[in-house]
């Protein structure tokens, strides 16, 4: 994941790639069809063009303009650099007319030429006032996402909407920057009024090595899948933030931060190494701890939760397929033994079999032709219409699980801090 970080010791904030920045600052590339729509020019486009005599001037215009419809600013035009966008201009508006003298325009032409084209495009500069608007748009932003191309973005959107051109990039970074650090200032004094001695060694307990590892690198590492003994080390990771979660929950509310922004700064957490936390001022670093063990101790439970669906799930779908197979080979049986069944029901017609014998010795004949235990199996098929009960079959499945439901299911369930509303209390109970 990329990460813009937040250090105010560097002298520029890191928030667009270059690429970025030539996308926003640098000269467009058009289609065919919109280097036609971009450089064509309406009535009062084509007024405005008189207003410079020199063909270098009028091409440096038609370019400017043309730039500026597509990206909103002014984007440096060279015309000792042959383009496409160059070529298509000369041969529309001057074929017969050689441009012999490319050197930049004059200050004051091109300034004519940028109030010019605001005016065209109903855009302004952003001038002193603006830009306090602009500065106060950064700290709201900031008190809503501490990430700085969130920020950016919203600066650039604001711009968009009020018409405005927008400013150098590096007016933008140090307006980002100077409102991330406002906004940390903020939250880092309440902090530190919010933490006791005893809440700050706990969280600086996190730094600390244990066995070869800090601690905060082994909460750093997440369960590969659902097996019995990676959630064990899961339930292990888990145990020692209870407490700091429970601090977490105290703490943040009071600081007013977005869920965006606790988010944000967990996230710093696990791409700063702890040299490099360290390094931080102390009620910096706490800040981020306290969010880094908010958002971690969340995924703990949404891991052990997971692993609960899952195994329940497993078991659920085995013991269906385990109670379908019982129903097949129950019916399989019952037909097998339908046949014979139907001998055992001839002996009470049979004229050979003398009324006066013994009962005793029908049942021996009977339990010749088909075992006692399957007659009675046969016999229950038959009265029940068929009917063979499949959720009995699950169910007799489930408790022979017992033991992987304590492996698996009682430490998850012992592992979560359940919480519900008064009409599930039976539930709470049962867990």
């Amino acid at each position: 994941m990329a990460v813009q970080t937040i250090d105010t010791t560097q002298r520029r904030l890191k928030i667009l790639t270059a690429d970025d920045i030539d996308a926003l600052y640098g000269r467009p590339t058009f289609t065919p069809d919109e280097r036609m729509a971009y450089f064509t020019l309406s009535q009062p486009e084509q007024e405005a063009l008189q207003a410079f005599r020199a063909v270098k001037a009028q091409v440096s215009f038609i370019l400017q303009l043309g730039y500026f419809k597509a990206k909103h600013v002014f984007v440096p035009c060279d015309l000792t650099e042959t383009h496409e966008d160059l070529t298509y201009i000369l041969a529309s508006y001057f074929p017969t007319t050689p441009l012999e003298d490319r050197r930049p325009l004059n200050k004051r032409t091109r300034l004519k030429q940028h109030h010019l084209i605001l005016a065209l495009c109903n855009y302004r500069s952003c001038d002193a006032p603006a830009r306090q608007q602009l500065a106060a748009k950064a700290r709201h932003a900031a008190t809503v996402s501490a990430k700085p191309v969130y920020i950016f973005r919203e600066l650039l959107h604001y711009l968009d909407e009020q018409r405005i051109v927008a400013p150098g990039y590096s007016f933008l970074q140090e307006l980002v920057s100077t409102a991330l650090t406002e906004e940390q200032h903020r939250v880092t004094t309440m902090v530190r009024r919010a933490l006791t001695v005893a809440d700050t060694a706990a969280l600086e307990h996190l730094l600390e090595e244990r066995a070869g590892l800090y601690a905060l690198t082994q909460l750093k590492r997440e369960p590969k899948d659902f097996s019995a003994g990676a959630m064990k080390h899961e339930r292990q990771r888990g145990e020692p933030l209870r407490g700091l979660y429970r601090l977490a929950q105290q703490v943040l509310p009071q600081l007013d931060m977005s869920a965006d922004s606790i988010q944000y700064y967990a996230s710093l957490v696990m791409y700063y190494s702890v040299y490099r936390l360290k390094r931080l001022d102390v009620w910096l670093r706490s800040l981020y701890l306290l969010c880094f063990v908010s958002h971690r101790y969340q995924r703990f439970h949404d891991h052990v939760l997971d692993s609960l669906i899952h195994h329940v799930r497993q078991y659920m779908d085995a013991a269906q397929d385990a109670a379908k197979d019982r129903v097949y080979t129950a019916r399989m049986e019952g037909n097998e033994h339908l046949a014979k069944a139907g001998h055992v029901l001839k002996l009470f017609t049979d004229e050979r079999i003398a009324p006066q014998t013994p009962f005793q010795d029908v049942q021996a004949t009977a339990f010749g032709i088909l075992e006692r235990q399957k007659l009675e199996r046969i016999a229950d098929h038959i009265t029940t219409h068929g009917y063979v009960d499949e959720t009995a079959f699950q169910w007799e499945h489930i408790d022979g699980l017992a033991l992987q439901f304590k492996r698996h299911l009682r430490p998850v369930l012992l592992a979560v801090d359940f919480a519900a509303a008064a009409s599930h209390d039976p539930l709470l109970e049962a867990i």
